[in-house]
């Protein structure tokens, strides 16, 4: 066993290498992790070691093979963890599969344990993907049903047939006022968007626009409710649901069916006609 004492003179001339190799090591902080930064270390390591001073270049220390050995036993084991993982999610997935096209215990299902299907004669879904997914011929037949609803049971005229659900006519968000047939974008300020304001399928100039509002701006009392609920006398109605935009193409499509063939029309009924098929 090597003796705790020392010489004073063996002392101070270690300190001068520890306090080098102190001096080298705070220098290596502020480097960034770099090939050129591993070459730099050990040439600098080497020309602070002290071999003059009777003490082993760094690198060359016993301990310097056991470190390498540490760190390349590191890597294997964080490859075998890695491998571990893949095959437990490969697993795991497999049995769900298995899960899903084997057939389960309905009573294995319900939240509500009191519930029977049995007993549930027509199933609804709600209108915001969180049960059933829709493709985009949905948006076709509910227009259609809706057309058709008008035409048979609310005496419209039979040429409404003629009309088509357009996919690209309108988006989510526009405004309608229920009083004038006017479908259009209003910003976050009540701005009317001018450009964007259609009657019927055809867009209205903007200084008819202008002439008909007194301007863009539209009074906050005459704005929808939050979500488009039109109450309280509100002449603007918002459609905020994707499932608005056939409700949207069936209102432009009867107002221009009507304008085409001079036919005189209340434009509030006619909302809430088409509005109350909307709710069925």
């Amino acid at each position: 066993m090597a003796p705790l004492s020392r010489s004073l003179s063996s002392l101070v001339k270690h300190t001068g290498c520890l306090w080098r190799v102190g001096n080298f090591r705070s220098s290596q902080q502020g480097l960034p992790n770099h090939p050129f930064r591993s070459g730099w270390m050990k040439k600098n390591f080497r020309a602070v070691s002290c071999v003059g001073a009777g003490v082993q270049p760094l690198l060359q220390q016993p301990g310097a093979k056991n470190g390498a050995a540490s760190v390349r036993s590191s890597s294997s084991e964080g490859q075998d963890a890695t491998e571990r993982l893949w095959s437990l999610y490969k697993e795991t997935k497999r049995q769900t599969e298995v899960i899903c096209t084997s057939s389960v215990d309905p009573d294995t299902i319900f939240a509500n344990n009191e519930m029977s299907l049995r007993d549930i004669e027509i199933y609804g879904f709600d209108y915001d993907y969180t049960l059933a997914f829709y493709s985009s011929h949905l948006h076709t037949l509910i227009f259609n049903i809706a057309r058709d609803i008008l035409i048979n049971n609310h005496r419209y005229p039979e040429g409404l047939r003629k009309y088509e659900y357009i996919p690209d006519f309108a988006v989510r968000g526009l405004h309608y006022d229920v009083q004038k047939a006017l479908l259009m974008k209003i910003d976050a300020f009540h701005y009317i968007q001018l450009g964007t304001v259609y009657r019927g399928l055809h867009p209205v100039p903007d200084e008819e626009v202008i002439a008909m509002y007194e301007g863009s701006h539209v009074p906050l009392e005459i704005m929808s409710d939050f979500y488009g609920k039109s109450t309280h006398g509100h002449t603007m109605k918002q459609f905020m649901d994707i499932f608005s935009l056939p409700e949207m193409t069936l209102l432009s499509c009867v107002n221009d069916f009507f304008m085409r063939h001079n036919i005189d029309y209340e434009p509030v009924h006619l909302y809430k006609d088409v509005k109350l098929l909307s709710l069925c």
